[in-house]
């Protein structure tokens, strides 16, 4: 991977994801420029999908060292992307080109492609899966993350945590012994704390909001720095 993803040793210490999901927060932030309180940044272009200057705003993020990578979320995975593929697909390789890397669905078609030429391109992919009803069965978390694996990406699950036992199994999944890194995430009130716990068991990411929640449950990428500050020996 590009330097500015290696220095992170995902896996090894907490990683704070900033999302970006409005047009506006970009504009401002370009007018104003500075470092924001994440460790990398998320543009999630399902938002603004229209808004051209995305991708020179994120050249311009990278800047200040801080990883950047583009989101294009399906809508039936909590995203607003509802235009085909086709249309998806060129703004991802653009991000590929460009950025440090892209975060597509394991189960979308694009996936193979966008870690294929993520790969080949030394940047980051990161296969995901999102679940705003329930928890997936355990045996199905590990088959989706293994098949993120297979593909050379890291493997994400954010699921809703309805119950306590939900949580169990998401932490269950966390510890299975990966060989790659795995980013696994509760919402909701049940699976909130996770987005403080697991990244000190080895999920590789944590995410937090810099402009507006995008899931529920979600701290700000501000609280979340702090609180991983705090927690660093």
């Amino acid at each position: 991977m590009k330097p500015l993803i290696q220095s992170l040793r995902l896996g090894q210490v907490p990683r704070v994801v900033g999302t970006i999901i409005t047009e506006d927060f970009l504009r401002d932030w370009s007018a104003r420029r500075g470092k924001l309180p994440c460790d990398l940044v998320e543009l999630r272009i399902d938002g603004f999908p229209d808004f051209n200057g995305w991708l020179q705003i994120g050249a311009e993020i990278e800047e200040f060292e801080l990883p950047v990578f583009a989101t294009i979320r399906l809508a039936k995975e909590g995203g607003e992307w509802t235009r085909p593929d086709s249309d998806r697909w060129p703004l991802l390789e653009e991000a590929l080109h460009s950025l440090s890397g892209v975060d597509v669905e394991i189960e979308s078609e694009l996936s193979p492609l966008a870690a294929k030429l993520a790969a080949d391109l030394g940047k980051l992919c990161v296969l995901s899966h999102h679940d705003f009803q329930g928890t997936p069965p355990l045996s199905r978390m590990i088959q989706l993350l293994e098949r993120a694996h297979q593909h050379g990406a890291i493997g994400k699950i954010a699921a809703a945590a309805n119950s306590p036992e939900d949580v169990t199994n998401l932490h269950s999944v966390l510890k299975h012994p990966w060989a790659q890194p795995v980013c696994l995430i509760g919402m909701g009130p049940f699976g909130r704390p996770t987005r403080l716990t697991f990244p000190l068991e080895g999920s590789c990411f944590t995410y937090g909001y810099l402009d507006a929640p995008g899931a529920p449950g979600q701290f700000s990428a501000a609280e979340l720095t702090e609180h991983f500050t705090r927690a660093a020996p």
